[in-house]
């Protein structure tokens, strides 16, 4: 009874991902049988990012259900928390947020995934590994505004549905602890992205945006950081003059200090806040 309780709970966290697959990979192969039988096969490799696109969002639109359950959830979480911090506060006045703290936003996950990507970059672990090399040139054998449109946009909003709207929030309120979620949430999406590269990178910079999550209390702030970041990435491997800004030694120096101290900064206010 009790391993038939443990695996319905296990079950239970990872079902968002699980039918995020499924739906996927049904679309994606439907998706092939029309092109094959129309005689466009063709577009299954040379346009499968835009066909990946595409089973993304038939994927995520399964999870409509779970969405709206989720919203429900923490439309209750929110209120709770609202009557707490009124019976706490007395009365007085609450601070306001920073209209600042978008742009800041903006230019952490910029400066995130730059110096990040250098690090792997300088690891040597590209070079190594086959797997990544053949997902990096499917990537990139788009358009400029179709890549931008499907990584920093569609890619984005899709991925973070899945990994923070719900996983990072059952995994939340399953362990009891925000750390928890935090971590295995960007544990699972590391694990999501198949090969070593992309996944001890995707590791890293999910734990960035689940605490971004957190500190911000709002969707589009994740999303803000997953597509600011794809953006900067796709164009710097796609223009040249980018690249050579970007990725040029001084930006490296200048991108780690902004990351490792607005890293510094989220951590104080994300424990900060749930302390509190």
């Amino acid at each position: 009874m009790r391993r038939g309780t443990a695996m319905s709970e296990v079950w239970k966290l990872i079902k968002p991902l699980a039918v995020y697959y499924i739906g996927y990979y049904v679309i994606r192969m439907v998706v092939g049988t029309l092109l094959a039988g129309g005689g466009m096969s063709f577009l299954m490799e040379e346009g499968s990012s835009i066909v990946n696109g595409i089973a993304m969002t038939g994927g995520c639109a399964v999870l409509f259900p779970m969405i709206g359950e989720e919203r429900e959830e923490q439309k209750k979480e929110r209120e709770r928390r609202k009557r707490e911090r009124e019976a706490q506060e007395d009365g007085e006045t609450r601070d306001k947020k920073s209209v600042l703290r978008y742009p800041a936003l903006v230019i952490f996950a910029a400066a995130s995934v730059v110096f990040f990507n250098i690090l792997i970059s300088l690891s040597g672990l590209m070079e190594q590994s086959d797997l990544y090399r053949q997902t990096a040139a499917r990537q990139y054998a788009v358009s400029l505004g179709m890549g931008l449109f499907l990584y920093a946009g569609v890619s984005a909003v899709v991925e973070e549905v899945v990994f923070r709207f719900l996983l990072y929030n059952r995994l939340r309120r399953s362990g009891g602890r925000a750390a928890f979620g935090i971590v295995a949430s960007a544990f699972l999406f590391g694990v999501y992205h198949g090969n070593i590269v992309q996944g001890l990178y995707a590791f890293v910079i999910g734990l960035l945006i689940a605490l971004v999550y957190v500190r911000f209390d709002d969707f589009l702030a994740p999303v803000l950081f997953h597509g600011v970041g794809n953006a900067v990435i796709f164009l710097g491997n796609m223009i040249p003059e980018v690249y050579d800004i970007v990725f040029s030694p001084v930006m490296f120096w200048v991108f780690g200090l902004i990351t490792v101290a607005g890293s510094m900064f989220l951590v104080r206010e994300v424990r900060k806040g749930l302390q509190g």
